[in-house]
């Protein structure tokens, strides 16, 4: 026998979900220039944990050191060239500052000579001394022209010359730091988690990856959460807030606490094979166990939907139907009597009576 009670009628939606971190750094391969696909050549064990500087990662390095050891060689050739080119330089512009002495000399001295030619010097002698000084003058500014233009020639090869330095240098610097970023570093504590490829496989050893890929992931387990798929049919009674159990598939006895911090904005069906309608949910967890939790865990989530007006509740196994009428069985003089009843919302365990009982009513059980 039981007896109709006054109370709050506790109702729960069942949904499933995965753990997550709230806080997770994905490492992903770098950007590098003509680099679009990268292999995993190492990779820190799954689940092992790791501090911040250690290397979690390798990548392939070895197109990146060939193209480096080409650069290289192009930078030395080129600084080589430079070196080449002041020693020309230098020996050229030399060699025509002696010729721009000599023609001076040369026009000093015909000059001279024609000056210090009189009338006793022969008509045509004199004439050939002032051509004299006049081709040796003319001399003098060719030379003075060649030395200018072989400035301006050697300016404009340093020019070039250190153009191409910069360039293979800055080649150079770039394909170094590339295969520096290679390696990678966890940038703090925690866990390694390897990253899923575009089949949902995990990523391992040896496979090839592509630039945006996440190669793992390092989640910060004091901050879990849980994502939850619900079923479109709930999604009315559901809201930001509402309290929830957690269940891990892994370990079902332990209950974890939680409540939904997030809702998503669109339904979807579930996966191909499933055409189920669902929605996405997010709660938080109150005391995360670090020991227990890992990422991608899956769970059992009950949320917590309670009516917060009072309500007459009764047991649902005291609740009878015939023809679709609700009935329960009261206790009398000659056994029993059927008493019909209108019944509100159906919990797991009780049941909320609308018409047809009172308060402290007692009602039999089958």
């Amino acid at each position: 026998m039981t007896s109709v009670e006054l109370g709050v009628l506790r109702q729960s939606i069942e949904a499933t979900g995965e753990l997550v971190s709230a806080d997770t750094v994905s490492m992903k391969p770098p950007s590098i220039r003509r680099v679009w696909q990268y292999q995993v050549k190492q990779l820190a064990p799954e689940g092992s944990l790791v501090q911040e500087g250690d290397m979690v990662a390798q990548l392939d390095t070895s197109e990146l050191t060939q193209r480096l050891s080409v650069k290289t060689a192009k930078l030395e050739a080129t600084l080589q060239d430079i070196e080449t080119s002041k020693l020309r330089n230098a020996k050229k512009l030399e060699q025509l500052r002696l010729d721009l002495a000599e023609a001076k000399m040369s026009f000093d001295k015909a000059e001279r000579k024609f000056k210090l030619s009189d009338e006793t010097v022969a008509v045509i002698d004199k004439i050939k001394y002032e051509k004299d000084a006049v081709i040796a003058k003319d001399k003098v500014q060719l030379t003075k022209q060649k030395i200018e233009l072989e400035n301006q020639s050697a300016k404009q090869r340093e020019a070039m010359l250190e153009g191409d330095r910069q360039k293979f240098s800055s080649e150079v610097a770039a394909l170094k730091k590339g295969i520096e970023s290679l390696t990678l570093i966890a940038p703090r504590e925690g866990m390694v988690v390897y990253g899923n490829d575009s089949q949902g496989n995990k990523i391992k050893e040896g496979q090839s990856v592509f630039m945006g890929d996440a190669v793992l992931s390092i989640p910060d387990l004091n901050h879990m959460q849980v994502n939850m798929t619900i079923p479109e049919v709930e999604a009315s009674r559901v809201k930001l807030g509402q309290q929830l159990k957690i269940r891990l598939d892994a370990n079902p006895d332990k209950v974890f606490y939680g409540k939904i911090i997030e809702l998503g904005a669109v339904f979807r069906h579930k996966n191909q094979d499933v055409p189920l309608v669902v929605f996405d949910a997010v709660a938080s967890i109150d005391e995360a166990d670090t020991d227990l939790m890992r990422p991608g865990m899956t769970a059992k989530i009950a949320i917590d939907i309670a009516n917060e007006k009072q309500e007459l509740l009764l047991s649902l196994d005291a609740v009878h139907y015939e023809s679709g009428q609700a009935y329960v069985l009261l206790p009398d003089l000659f056994g029993e009597s059927k008493q019909a009843v209108t019944i509100g919302t159906i919990g797991k365990e009780l049941v909320s009576i609308k018409t047809g009982l009172d308060v402290g009513q007692e009602v039999l059980l089958p």
